[in-house]
Formats: structure tokens, sequence, C-alpha cells
């Protein structure tokens, strides 16, 4: 095979690859349990629009339709989006307060400044490292001033290539920093077993 066809991490038909074999070690078949803490604690943010970036198959994203936000979630994948949007279809959310969109997050200029919050769980290790800087100024550009981002991080320490890429909390605060204040900053203790240890939950406000 021509090097030059075979699928990278940055092209639709490496991700759809893999969920037409199933091969989708990030999917939790559910929403993940600190984002739902979260939601139900004094620190949940006001309802607005929230962008779900890398959203996969939904679930997180219908947790946030479910709690009253206006949702739009984008992903590029086509098994993705018709799961996603099958969700929403079915808990009666899907072109009333709930949208998806197949599209590449890193060409989203359409949506400058719409969003009150980009929500990220799973979608920034699963980036080549080469681009994150890019991702940071992606959610910069779609949050109005003084937006949030709703972060899960997935802390990861890997040997070799990804996805998903590895993940530190140094990195974060190094690439955020400049243009966000954090908020909040905590370990959950209610991530599932898989995942005990290794993720953090930030909200960052948009300077």
């Amino acid at each position: 095979m021509d090097a030059k066809k075979i699928p990278t991490v940055e092209t639709v038909e490496f991700w759809e690859g893999l969920y037409q074999r199933a091969i989708t070690p990030w999917e939790l078949g559910t929403f993940s349990p600190p984002l739902k803490t979260f939601l139900d604690s004094p620190y949940r943010v006001p309802l607005g629009r929230v962008a779900v970036l890398g959203a996969g198959t939904g679930h997180d994203a219908l947790l946030f339709a479910y709690y009253g936000y206006q949702v739009v979630a984008f992903d590029f994948a086509p098994s993705a989006v018709a799961s996603t949007r099958a969700k929403f279809a079915q808990y009666g959310y899907l072109g009333k307060t709930a949208e998806v969109v197949q599209h590449d997050i890193f060409d989203l200029h359409n949506y400058r400044g719409y969003f009150d919050y980009v929500l990220e769980h799973t979608c920034f290790c699963a980036i080549h490292p080469a681009r994150r800087k890019t991702y940071e100024l992606v959610v910069r550009d779609l949050l109005k001033p003084e937006g949030k981002l709703i972060a899960l991080w997935w802390l990861l320490e890997r040997q070799g290539s990804g996805p998903p890429f590895s993940v530190s909390k140094d990195e974060l605060f190094e690439l955020f920093s400049p243009h966000f204040r954090f908020d909040l900053v905590h370990e959950p203790t209610d991530s599932v077993p898989d995942r005990k240890g290794q993720e953090l939950f930030t909200l960052l406000s948009k300077y």
C-alpha cells in the first residue's frame, strides 16, 4: 500500500475504521461519572450553549442535553455522528435543544464566539501533540468572552505513539494559562475503575 494512503490520526478514515471494527477503548458505554457529579454540584454553570468536541457516540453530549443545556456535538466520523444523532432523537432533543454536526473540529470558523461553554473529554488525548496549541486556539475561538472550558482530562503516561497520546497536568497548565483562568481543579473520586487516578477535572474561564 502507498504510505501516503495509510489513514493517520488526523483523518476521518482512521477514526471511522476504528468504529467500524469496534476498536473503541475510550468508549465507556455511558456518560462519565465525574461530569454528572459536576452537574449535580454547586459549581454547575448556568444553562447555555455547549460545544462538545470530538463527541464520539454522544454519551456526554446527551448528559448535558438532559440537564437542559443547548448542545452542539461535533465529530467527523460518520458512525459516531449517527450514534449521537440517534441518541438525541430517542430522547426528543434532536432539532430542539441539541444538534450533531459532522465536521473537523479544526475547521469551525462559522461558530466563532457562539458558545458559552466547550466540553472536553477524551478529545485532547486523541489529537496528535503537534496540534494541541491549535486545539487551544479552537476552544478560545469558539467561546464567547468569559466563556468556560469544562474539561475532564485523561492524564496518560505512554511510551510510543498514540492515540491516545500522553497528557500531563503540567502541560495543560502551560498550554491554557496564558488565556484562561483555572477556576476549579481537582482529581475526581468517582472515575470509572480503568481511569482511577488518571483523570483531572478543570473548569477554565477565558480571559
